[in-house]
């Protein structure tokens, strides 16, 4: 079987691509010019150097492919609506254009659960109304997903969709380094309480999720969420990770509506001076620190027979201890 992966020099698209490979699949994979392609190289795969917004590029590309996983996505809180939109919509309306002319058996689209809006989650469904809240990178996605169930619907393209919380593990260059850093210069405070549910998954279990939704018929045309069945707060993960550590337990913390007013003030003065990075406080990050991000997973469990089988702890073991 040749499967084609966009985002394979990625966090998910990396592991993704050594589990295929490792099951025999022959790989043909996305890379930019710029992009680190040792490890793809060494699965043997095949490396296409084109750009999500070449059509001709992608249609070459995806000749004779069968299964199509779309990891690629312009991410992060600082982005603009003009390259967020070229990756995220534009380009995957152009990758969906290049899988309906190959006749791919499946395509698998990468999303986030951000699309169902940064407030407070209770158990929310795959079924859940899109919320837009002015991010950038979870507006884009959610008009990435509206395109490709469109082409489900009225191409026919077998599609699945699946939306991972904050995933963690080996080659995590956002998620995890970044608390990591705060707690090691001693900086990291809680806000509130810290007793909010996190949208946690280790990596693997989500690999587990996309080669099942690739393959089980049951898939198709469906969304589903993927988090860590054994939920965790905030609180009880960074404790996690401080006993794995041997460091002491943080135990400061910031009123959340405090922490809005500093982040307002610093993103205001980061967007007046154009600053290209974003400052160490956004009002992103603050709801994804606060908010309750509790989802229902019980659809992907039944329909793909996810198990989570690593569970949160173990999963931080492997990744601080390696």
């Amino acid at each position: 079987m040749l499967i084609f992966i966009t985002g394979a020099t990625g966090f998910i698209g990396s592991h993704l691509a050594e589990r295929l490979a490792s099951k025999g699949h022959k790989l043909r994979c996305l890379a930019r010019e710029t992009s680190e392609t040792e490890g793809l190289s060494k699965l043997n795969a095949e490396i296409v150097m084109t750009d999500m917004n070449d059509p001709a590029g992608l249609k070459k590309a995806l000749e004779g492919v069968d299964i199509v996983y779309h990891c690629a996505a312009m991410v992060g809180e600082w982005l603009s609506k003009e390259e967020a939109g070229k990756i995220n919509i534009s380009g995957t309306k152009n990758l969906l254009d290049a899988s309906m002319a190959a006749g791919v058996k499946r395509f698998v689209h990468v999303s986030s659960l951000a699309v169902l809006g940064m407030r407070h989650h209770y158990s929310t469904p795959p079924e859940a109304p899109y919320t837009m809240t002015g991010d950038i990178y979870s507006d884009t996605k959610i008009e990435s997903e509206k395109i490709v169930m469109d082409y489900h619907r009225r191409k026919g393209l077998p599609i699945v969709i699946v939306r991972p919380g904050f995933v963690f593990g080996l080659r995590d260059r956002r998620f995890l380094p970044r608390m990591l850093k705060l707690l090691d210069d001693n900086k990291f405070a809680f806000l509130g309480s810290g007793n909010n549910i996190m949208n946690l998954v280790y990596i693997d279990n989500l690999i587990d999720v996309l080669i099942e939704a690739g393959i089980n018929e049951k898939a198709i045309g469906q969304k589903y969420n993927v988090t860590n069945k054994d939920k965790v707060t905030m609180r009880d993960f960074v404790y996690m990770i401080s006993d794995i550590r041997g460091i002491k337990r943080p135990n400061k913390s910031i009123p959340t509506p405090l922490a809005r007013l500093i982040a307002d003030s610093l993103e205001f003065y980061g967007r007046l001076t154009k600053s290209q990075t974003p400052p160490f406080l956004t009002k992103a990050r603050i709801k994804v620190a606060s908010l309750n991000l509790d989802f229902d997973i019980s659809k992907t469990m039944r329909d793909l027979g996810y198990d989570s089988k690593i569970t949160i702890r173990e999963g931080l073991e492997k990744t601080l201890n390696s």
